[in-house]
């Protein structure tokens, strides 16, 4: 049966590898406004960095990071335009490059890049209608795969079999 940790469980997980979710990553190096969030996570982070923890991240969390955090900066920046065209304008293209810089220095630089190759039977098996979107089935897999603990604060990951730390109540919740 898989636990559900609270943050300050941290030092139970130590030697453990641990995935770390989209959302995280995006509380951790974009300010958000969800200051509580923010600071909760960045101290398990300094904590899991301190362990000596081995962290993971996949190239699907890495798209879901660029892409969620040029949506952000859109709102930010030029709501009444459609995303595309702010992707391509001056504006969309610097913000583009530095979300790239944030993820090359911050994230590629501290994190594991770790990757799952899906086979067709894979695939066929994710595709049940659930509380969870396609990418973070993926997530689940690939904790599963390799026993990592998943960091998340998205309450679609209540009910994986997948050891799970997090800040959010709902998922602590029978």
């Amino acid at each position: 049966m898989a636990a559900k940790y609270r943050l300050q469980d941290v030092s139970q997980l130590q030697n453990r590898g641990v995935f770390v979710d989209a959302n995280v990553l995006i509380y951790l190096f974009w300010p958000t406004g969800s200051h509580a969030w923010e600071q909760n996570y960045a101290r398990v982070f300094g904590n899991l960095l301190r362990q000596g923890n081995s962290l993971f991240v996949d190239f699907s969390v890495i798209s879901e990071i660029i892409n969620r955090t040029l949506r952000i900066e859109h709102e930010k920046k030029q709501p009444d335009t459609k995303l595309k065209d702010f992707r391509n304008s001056v504006e969309g293209q610097s913000t583009l490059s530095d979300i790239y810089l944030i993820v090359k220095t911050n994230i590629l630089s501290r994190f594991n890049v770790i990757g799952k190759s899906f086979s067709k039977q894979d695939i066929e098996q994710l595709l049940v209608v659930d509380d969870l979107d396609f990418v973070d089935k993926s997530t689940v897999a690939i904790c599963k795969e390799n026993a990592f603990v998943l960091l998340t604060n998205d309450r679609d990951f209540k009910n994986v079999d997948v050891d799970v730390l997090t800040g959010n109540p709902t998922i602590h919740q029978p």
